[in-house]
Order: C-alpha cells, then sequence, then structure tokens
C-alpha cells in the first residue's frame, strides 16, 4: 500500500491515489493507536487528483510504515 505524507503541513495530510486505501489507513490507525482526530477523505484538489484527509493530533511515522509493512491488513 502506497501512501504519501505532507509532514510539512499543518495539519498533517495523508494522500493515496485510492480512497479505500486511506479507509483502511483510518481505521488501522484508530483500532491500533487510538488515533481519532482526523478529517474526513476528500478529493485532492490541490495536485488534481487522488485524495487525502488531514490528521489533527500527533501521529507517530512508524505507525504509517507499519501500515505500508502490512499490519493494516492482518
Amino acid at each position: 500500500m502506497t501512501v504519501r505524507v505532507d509532514w510539512d503541513r499543518q495539519p498533517v495530510s495523508i494522500h493515496a491515489n485510492d480512497s479505500d486505501e486511506l479507509e483502511l489507513l483510518i481505521q488501522f490507525l484508530r483500532s491500533k493507536y487510538n488515533c481519532r482526530k482526523h478529517s474526513v477523505i476528500m478529493r485532492d484538489r490541490e495536485h488534481g487528483e487522488g485524495y487525502l484527509f488531514f490528521v489533527y493530533q500527533n501521529i507517530d511515522p512508524r505507525w504509517i510504515v507499519a501500515f505500508q509493512q502490512g499490519e493494516g491488513s492482518k
């Protein structure tokens, strides 16, 4: 699974080409790390393609790596 995180933005934004992938990531962050402060998934109008959501709390980059390495699909 490929997601891109914009750590330089405030709030942090998480991008992917597929909205279902972002939904899986949200579920993973919620169930494993109790991450609940985020926006809804929306079209990425800035880049013209794909989807994104914003995270309104601190998250650890290792959580994203764990998701991409398949922990989110177990």
